[in-house]
């Protein structure tokens, strides 16, 4: 099978695993959200957040960067494998202990703390965040073999909902729920760490000295993995301490919602993510091709999403979790047009990676805090979930700029021609769903058939293009047991 149809099956089957495991986790907000008043579900999100930020020191850019050297031939498979296991398993030690002290130290109750506890066991077994067990990505994503954790999350999602459904109908405390939804990961856990080291039998050895160069290699792109995280954090940490947990629940629920289609740019950079690292270090030593091709694909998806979201937002959240949630519509409506943005970053910051300039990650992420941190002090007082959903904007808009500028300056990247034509479609499907006197439902389905045929009309996206890119060469990455 040629690379490109590999790429194609490989991207089809994250998207498409990944929105059933989103209509799943959907679910299982709407079981939360009923269950739970708006103040205990945003000490809900509060934890969830929390927990997540610090799952970024359980990873400290290792599977990216391991999956990119495996790829480009650069290392042993197997020893590199095991390395990553090793250095990842004590990192999220680590971790779990930091996590627990630092609320103490902040002061946060004990019922915060009590269930921080419970969901900390999520930095090891959980598929909802940059977790230990991601460490187990890297053979399927250096084979191209997603099929394989995207059928296991969707199983483990589906066993996630049915054990919070009848713990609620049992009338369960908040605890045991989150400890239940952590515990829950532990058979899917298993299952795909079994397959992982069936593709990729890790090496394990004990060599501080390599550990130590892969963490000197992989900080740069740690740092930046950091840096999001703290861009994520802040909001609801500002939320915590100048607004009320009936806000963090009301931005918490937006969130969670325009998060959940994180997964689409991350599904297409890290199935494009072997070729990229292969073709930067190849005669031509260019990345440009994967870029280009990966920010058509984000572009072509993300508005129609931005547009559906944006018109629909009260329905959305009056679906997910009722009328007592309708106050975070407004946040919801203006946090998609965001998504659209971080879409696009995410393009960067994997060509970025690939092509070994992973601190122009790290200063952009620099940038996205620094950036979030003022709006939101600023904004979130007096606006609440609406300055915490403006300053998530303001800064992913600070992250663009700064990606244009870097990439054109270090990589010879010039995307303004492509996302001109994107902004011509773009501003003439607004301006057909804003002005023909139809039904919403209508108007939208009509811009959006605009802006599809826009694009083919102007050869924006070309079917040819990515035939000559990818039907080249066979994937013969990684190690295959006989």
């Amino acid at each position: 099978m040629t690379t490109g149809k590999r790429i194609v099956k490989n991207c089809a089957f994250i998207i498409t695993g990944n929105f059933l495991n989103k209509a799943v986790s959907i679910l299982l907000l709407v079981y939360l959200t009923g269950y739970l008043d708006p103040s205990l579900f945003g000490r809900y999100s509060f934890v969830v957040a929390y927990t997540t930020f610090f799952g970024i020191f359980t990873d400290l850019g290792l599977t990216t960067l391991t999956t990119r050297d495996i790829s480009s031939g650069a290392v042993n498979p197997s020893v590199s494998f095991g390395h990553a296991i090793i250095i990842r398993l004590i990192s999220t030690l680590l971790t779990a202990a930091v996590l627990l002290a630092s609320l103490a130290l902040l002061g946060y109750p004990a019922e915060v703390t009590s269930l921080a506890a419970a969901f900390s066991l999520s930095l090891f077994v959980s598929f909802r965040g940059i977790f230990f067990r991601t460490v187990f990505d890297i053979p399927f994503q250096v084979n191209l073999k997603m099929s394989y954790p995207a059928v296991i999350n969707f199983l483990n999602e589906l066993l996630t909902l049915g054990v919070v459904v009848w713990l609620i109908s049992r009338g369960t405390g908040l605890v045991w729920l989150v400890l239940a939804i952590s515990l829950a990961n532990i058979p899917g856990f298993a299952a795909a760490g079994w397959y992982s080291i069936r593709l990729i039998r890790p090496r394990i050895k004990f060599d501080p000295s390599a550990w130590a160069a892969m963490l000197r290699e992989s900080l740069p792109l740690g740092a930046a993995v950091f840096f999001e995280g703290v861009f994520v954090i802040i909001p609801v940490f500002l939320l915590s301490l100048l607004s009320s947990e009936e806000a963090i629940g009301f931005y918490g629920l937006s969130f969670r919602l325009v998060s959940s289609l994180w997964i689409i740019p991350v599904a297409v950079m890290t199935t494009l993510l072997p070729k990229m690292s292969r073709d930067a270090v190849s005669a031509t030593g260019s990345v440009r091709h994967g870029f280009s091709r990966g920010l058509k694909v984000v572009l072509l998806m993300g508005l129609p999403i931005a547009l559906v979201t944006g018109f629909y937002s009260r329905p959305i959240i009056s679906l997910v979790a009722g009328p007592a949630y309708i106050s975070a519509a407004p946040a919801l409506s203006v946090m998609v047009w965001g998504t659209v943005i971080y879409f696009i970053n995410t393009v960067f910051f994997y060509t970025f990676t690939a092509a070994g300039r992973q601190k122009i990650n790290t200063l952009v992420g620099s940038i996205l805090c620094v950036v979030s941190l003022l709006a939101c002090a600023v904004l979130v007082p007096a606006h609440h979930q609406m300055g915490a959903a403006a300053g998530f904007v303001g800064a992913l808009v600070a992250g663009l700029l700064a990606n244009l500028y870097l990439a054109h300056r270090a990589l010879g990247v010039n995307v303004l021609p492509v996302l001109s034509r994107f902004l011509a479609s773009t501003v003439l499907t607004l301006f057909v769903v804003f002005s023909v006197p139809l039904h919403h439902a209508l108007s939208l389905t009509l811009g959006i058939a605009v802006y599809l045929a826009t694009l083919l009309y102007f050869r924006t996206i070309n079917y040819r293009e990515w035939e000559e890119w990818l039907g080249m060469e066979e994937v013969k990455t990684g190690e295959r047991p006989g």
